[in-house]
């Protein structure tokens, strides 16, 4: 069922929910939408509530505000969950959309029960240089060439690093499975020093694989979070 809601600024916030059983919320990349996990939803719908939303500026979703921050996301997800009466979910996030989650889960841990991350970055500096290069590239043609207002929102977003404190980032309890293709825009390294440091986290590499890990490898991927999922059913 496709919907449309009011967040607490009035811009208009689109999701969709499929299926049934335990939620497990989708957040796409940036300058995605909720259609980037069409290799997901036919295989999780089976075992689960799907929720996937277009984040603000994004898809079908709207920005009545004149800055784009993962503050706004956070409210907007929560306002998602309120609406469908949801005490807590389990989040699966790609790219910017697993750093929003774990971001999410880092400022309202008692809403999530699991996440699967997939390819997020800490900071902005934990990129590859040419993937750094390109992203400020994409914000100066944005802002300066096509002086589009919402393009400048979204790529800036890209180059925030998060905003997580080292000692919040200590006290994230949340069974987290953090996934990155061994070619990714994120070195497993850099990844790996943040996953060491929460209590109840594993890394796991795809071998063969660049950034769009649910699109380049679904059925590992897949597969691997559903048994992570699985395993971790009796934290709801």
């Amino acid at each position: 069922m496709q919907k449309i809601i009011s967040s607490t600024d009035g811009s208009p916030i689109f999701y969709q929910t499929i299926g049934s059983g335990e939620p497990l919320f989708f957040i796409h990349g940036n300058s995605g939408s909720h259609q980037y996990f069409k290799r997901q939803v036919d295989y999780f719908k089976q075992h689960y509530q799907l929720i996937l939303m277009d984040t603000r500026d994004h898809g079908y979703s709207k920005n009545n505000a004149n800055k784009l921050t993962f503050g706004q996301i956070m409210n907007d997800m929560k306002v998602i969950l309120n609406n469908e009466k949801i005490n807590q979910t389990a989040l699966f996030g790609f790219s910017d959309g697993a750093n929003i989650a774990l971001t999410f889960a880092a400022h309202n841990q008692k809403f999530v029960s699991k996440m699967v991350l997939v390819s997020p970055n800490i900071t902005f500096n934990q990129l590859t240089p040419t993937q750094r290069v390109l992203s400020n590239n994409l914000y100066w043609m944005a802002k300066n060439v096509l002086r589009s207002e919402k393009k400048s929102r979204v790529f800036q977003l890209a180059r925030k690093d998060l905003p997580i404190l080292p000692e919040q980032a200590k006290h994230i309890e949340v069974p987290s499975l953090f996934v990155l293709g061994d070619h990714d825009i994120v070195k497993p390294e850099k990844l790996g020093s943040f996953v060491k440091k929460l209590p109840n986290a594993t890394l796991e590499i795809i071998k063969n694989c660049g950034h769009s890990v649910p699109r380049l490898k679904p059925e590992q991927l897949n597969q691997l979070s559903l048994n992570f999922l699985t395993k971790n059913a009796a934290q709801i």
